[in-house]
């Protein structure tokens, strides 16, 4: 056997390691962050649930005006999928909360670490907040303006109706897989120290959650404050179909959303790491 003896090397090798953390570790930081943003006061959690959904607002802004006019399908889920990037971009490195990934502090609840209590008021506030942004730049896409291109006109209704007239229960089932990946991106970041790296990572997640067009609840407001809006260019809506996007795609993509992040994701690798974790904890 060889040994190396080179001290240099050594911490060379040290500091490659320390970049990194272990599918264990990396679990309990995500249960430590989860855990801590139970405490996060409301309102600064609410402002949080602002800024994700108005990032995710504008990522669906330019991701409907880059595809307006292309006619090949393959490449136009590639460019809306690319573009769309820009929004965990933005929530990561500026900051902003969303259900989908705030829906990983049901395990800490579980083990009696965070107050259940706490964990709905959490949940809710940062949803109204992320329906809030997304609300916020549907409206400014109306009054920017934007709607008056036929091209993005078509577009922008091609993805609401899409999203209108599919079964609750193929929402559902969409929002697991969403979250596995929407929720798996924040997740993801915690294996890493390198900024570069987590963008990354970040990314290889979210792009095919944006290309496969899995519902998400929070993007998903976007979508529903234009359904409204779009009477006002000739494309008739009711009162009706925005009750339906409510109940028929909303509700169900909800629950699916919550399973996906906080079962499928943050439960089957507590199961999976629970006898290597103490048995608290520490925050």
């Amino acid at each position: 056997m060889q040994l190396n003896l080179n001290p240099n090397n050594n911490k060379e090798t040290k500091g490659e390691t320390e970049e990194t953390r272990s599918p264990r570790d990396t679990f309990i930081e995500v249960y430590k962050l989860s855990a801590k943003k139970a405490k996060t006061p409301l309102l600064k959690t609410f402002l949080l649930g602002i800024t994700a959904g108005a990032f995710i607002g504008i990522a669906w802004i330019a991701s409907i005006w880059a595809t307006r006019n292309m006619q090949d399908q393959g490449m136009y889920n590639i460019v809306f999928g690319g573009v769309f990037l820009i929004a965990i971009t933005m929530i990561i490195f500026m900051g902003g909360e969303m259900f989908t990934s705030n829906s990983m502090m049901f395990i800490p609840a579980l083990k009696k670490q965070v107050k259940w209590r706490r964990l709905f008021a959490n949940l809710f506030v940062v949803l109204m907040g992320n329906f809030v942004g997304g609300a916020i730049f549907a409206l400014l896409t109306w009054g920017a303006g934007m709607l008056k291109d036929q091209a993005f006109l078509e577009n922008a209704w091609a993805v609401t109706s899409g999203k209108l007239n599919k079964d609750w229960y193929n929402h559902f089932f969409s929002g697991i897989i969403c979250n596995l990946l929407v929720a798996g991106s924040v997740y993801i970041t915690y294996a890493t120290k390198n900024s570069m790296a987590k963008l990354a990572l970040t990314c290889m997640l979210i792009f095919p959650f944006a290309v496969s067009g899995f519902s998400h609840i929070v993007a998903n407001s976007y979508p529903w404050t234009l359904l409204p809006i779009f009477n006002l260019y000739g494309i008739e809506t009711t009162v009706g179909d925005w009750l339906k996007f409510g109940y028929n795609t909303q509700l169900p993509t909800l629950f699916g959303n919550f399973i996906g992040g906080a079962i499928f994701l943050m439960g089957t690798y507590y199961l999976i790491f629970r006898k290597e974790l103490p048995k608290t904890i520490e925050l």
